[in-house]
């Protein structure tokens, strides 16, 4: 299949059903528990036949974008990133990855982000793109705030997993920072060395951070 969105760690392409799918083991990463941990998917096991159906839907959707992402070193797929619930009339859409449980070249899940951020600000026009990942993912979480992703809010306990009630993070960025970011950048929204960029996060838990800060206002408020 030819590659619709290039990067220097990985490609992103439309996914193949027959390549991926049939012939492929797409379906079996949800019923990974390291691959779902942290998601919704993985309460019940996952078929190839209810992949095909699952991906042959997306790919039909006017309102989904979903690209297979291509380690560039290895040309195995090792990953999906989907532009969801894309509304052209307000000009939002939510973001939403998964990487297998498979060795890939470091950075690919960030740079395949940013490949379809930028897709969305610079092709599509969109003003705003969402994302939500469980407080578990912190360290990801500090990764996509070198994109410009910042924490709006928390889910209290929508997840419920291994006996613990866990919360889940709100983020998006607006078109303005993203452009704020690509000209600070010199053009480039991923700088030419992604592993340096990298090292540029935050270590502490901004989760926490932010939990805190929420908590303080509850009890101001609500006790």
């Amino acid at each position: 299949m030819a590659v619709f969105l290039q990067g220097s760690k990985v490609d992103l392409r439309v996914p193949n059903v027959e390549d991926d799918v049939i012939n492929g083991d797409w379906y079996a990463w949800f019923n990974d528990d390291e691959v779902t941990k942290y998601l919704h998917q993985g309460v019940y096991p996952n078929t190839r036949q209810n992949q095909i159906n699952y991906v042959t839907s997306a790919l039909d959707r006017k309102d989904w974008i979903m690209l297979a992402i291509i380690d560039k070193k290895t040309g195995e797929m090792c990953g999906v990133v989907t532009l969801k619930e894309i509304d052209l009339v307000n000009r939002v859409a939510f973001i939403s990855i998964v990487m297998a449980n498979k060795i890939y070249t470091p950075g690919a899940p960030f740079e395949a982000m940013a490949l379809m951020t930028e897709y969305g600000f610079q092709k599509l026009n969109l003003n705003r793109i969402e994302a939500g990942q469980n407080e578990g993912l912190w360290q990801w979480i500090n990764q996509l705030t070198l994109l410009g992703y910042k924490i709006e809010g928390f889910m209290r306990q929508p997840f419920i997993r291994y006996g613990k009630k866990q919360d889940a993070i709100r983020m998006a960025i607006l078109s303005e920072e993203f452009y704020t970011i690509l000209e600070a950048r010199k053009g480039k929204y991923v700088t030419d060395d992604l592993i340096k960029l990298l090292k540029q996060r935050k270590t502490t838990n901004l989760i926490e951070e932010f939990k805190s800060l929420i908590g303080k206002f509850y009890d101001e408020h609500y006790n």
